[in-house]
């Protein structure tokens, strides 16, 4: 965005002190232009010294500057929120400026929403551009960052990659690394990872040792063709029968890191839904929120059973470890 010419884009001019504004769309040149003076946009007029604001918000860019109106021919240099020059204004006279876009800061713990997929999905303008009617940006922030945290709490599971690193198993609420299972009977071939999707197994050990001893831990693998491993599912199954750990507690256990690349689009949907609903309440959200691919969003116990089926699609429903 910075330094192109970008024509469909939205900016709001608003005069702080008479709280009126008006919304402009740049043309192919990326211009447009605000009149204070327009008896149109701004019918409670200006004084010198009302304080003005200008602000773009696309698609993870944004940009704003403020100046308060100075008095006739005295000119003042403007900067835009990242320090960079906008322009001069001269009283009397207005301005010709430049406003840059740039990439807009992420919030570190909104993971499978992003502020402007909120926005979009809502049809809803933040406090910068809608002083009366927007959304503080740090109060939905909060909020989402809840939603996600019972979210991926309720699944047991991680919708993100942790920056490329993934997650260890001691990283989820109730987990730890290694991850210990029993081997419940003398031919029990089968472990059940406790947190899926898997995105890589490290490590697999069993322990042919009787219970009570000392532990002798033999690593498995798949290139040795001792285990096949279902990352989807976490299922690891010994091939090999003559490397079955003895019957007992804890004689078998991995070391593995899982996470998902991209969100999936019902985990994404449900997260903006839910935290839609705390920030703004459920009656609203029903009047605004989109209709769900399957679910007519009329009321809050059609939100509840969609909640409980996406929920359960991805929670791990299969064996976990003592």
């Amino acid at each position: 965005m910075s330094g192109v010419a970008t024509a469909n884009l939205n900016a709001t001019c608003r005069n702080e002190n008479t709280n009126q504004s008006v919304i402009k769309t740049t043309v192919a040149d990326g211009k447009l232009i605000f009149n204070l003076g327009s008896t149109v946009d701004f019918s409670n007029g200006w004084n010198v010294g009302d304080k003005v604001s200008v602000f773009s918000l696309y698609a993870g860019f944004e940009q704003k500057f403020s100046f308060t109106i100075p008095a006739a021919l005295v000119t003042i240099n403007i900067k835009d929120n990242s320090g960079a020059d906008v322009g001069s204004f001269k009283g009397g006279f207005g301005m010709n400026g430049f406003l840059d876009l740039v990439e807009s800061p992420t919030s570190p713990s909104l993971k499978l929403f992003t502020i402007q997929e909120f926005l979009d999905h809502y049809e809803l303008k933040t406090k910068e551009v809608d002083a009366e009617n927007g959304i503080e940006l740090l109060q939905l922030t909060r909020i989402g960052e809840s939603v996600e945290q019972q979210i991926e709490s309720d699944t047991n599971t991680k919708f993100d990659n942790n920056n490329g690193s993934f997650y260890s198993s001691s990283e989820i609420e109730g987990g730890e690394s290694p991850e210990y299972h029993d081997a419940k009977f003398a031919h029990d071939a089968i472990t059940w990872l406790k947190f899926i999707p898997i995105s890589t197994l490290t490590t697999f050990e069993i322990n042919q040792v009787a219970s009570g001893g000392t532990p002798s831990w033999v690593t498995l693998t798949e290139d040795d063709n001792e285990i096949s491993v279902d990352k989807q599912t976490g299922r690891v199954q010994i091939i090999n029968t003559s490397k079955l750990a003895s019957v007992g507690p804890r004689q078998k256990r991995a070391v593995y890191t899982l996470g998902r690349s991209t969100v999936p689009s019902d985990i994404r949907l449900l997260a903006i839904i839910e935290t839609g609903i705390k920030l703004m309440g459920a009656a609203f959200i029903a009047r605004k929120a989109k209709k769900l691919s399957d679910v007519e969003f009329g009321d809050i116990t059609n939100f509840d059973a969609f909640r409980a089926r996406v929920i359960r699609k991805y929670r791990n429903h299969n064996i976990t470890p003592t």
